[in-house]
């Protein structure tokens, strides 16, 4: 029983790879599927902080001890008058919570905020007829474009009218077309969306 509900489950991956780009909901109807917010507010709020971020500390009425920060091999960060505190694996509004206990005994009422400023451990996946496939980093506010142009352009033969992305969104991998050649000649830049950690861009 197992076997056959992996076996359906990679018929039904090969099957949206393969399925004509048309059939896609484009990249432009992204922001459907999310309810409440925008997709950058989800993913920022979902985002795990990792080695190499770099964070916004921010107390309230109190420069001292704000600064910025970057996220060390080790997953630690260093901050004035507390100890390192371990970061790797947190959302930006469980370390607000942390610091802000650590604070208590230094600041009557501490209020925190903690900001991504770049994402440095983010990674996004190119497949596919591309010069460099696999795993590339993730900076911050990078395109489709620009993600195709970090990994070396296209590979010969690439169907530049079947690209699409591959996006997990509540937990449900999802499929959209990008419209590369709408991109390109400048007549509809809103396919040239912003990439998030764990995207996927394949390209026939």
């Amino acid at each position: 029983m197992i076997k056959k509900t992996i076996l359906a489950a990679l018929l039904t991956a090969f099957q949206l790879l393969t399925s004509c780009a048309s059939d896609l909901p484009s990249v432009k109807t992204l922001s459907k599927y999310y309810q409440d917010e925008t997709p950058a507010q989800q993913s920022t709020e979902s985002y795990l902080i990792g080695s190499g971020d770099v964070l916004a500390i921010d107390v309230w009425r109190e420069e001292a001890l704000s600064k910025q920060v970057s996220v060390r091999l080790d997953g630690k960060i260093s901050l004035p008058l507390i100890d390192d505190i371990q970061t790797v694996g947190l959302t930006c509004g469980k370390l607000e919570n942390l610091i802000e206990e650590k604070y208590t005994d230094f600041v009557e009422v501490p209020e925190v905020s903690v900001t991504l400023l770049q994402s440095g451990s983010g990674k996004i996946y190119m497949l596919g007829k591309i010069q460099s496939p696999g795993e590339h980093p993730l900076t911050k506010k990078m395109t489709v474009l620009q993600a195709i142009s970090r990994a070396g352009g296209l590979g010969p033969w690439a169907d530049t009218s079947d690209i699409r992305l591959i996006r997990k969104i509540g937990g449900v991998e999802r499929h959209f077309r990008i419209d590369y050649e709408a991109i390109i000649s400048g007549e509809d830049m809103s396919h040239n969306i912003l990439l998030e950690p764990g995207d996927t861009i394949f390209v026939p």
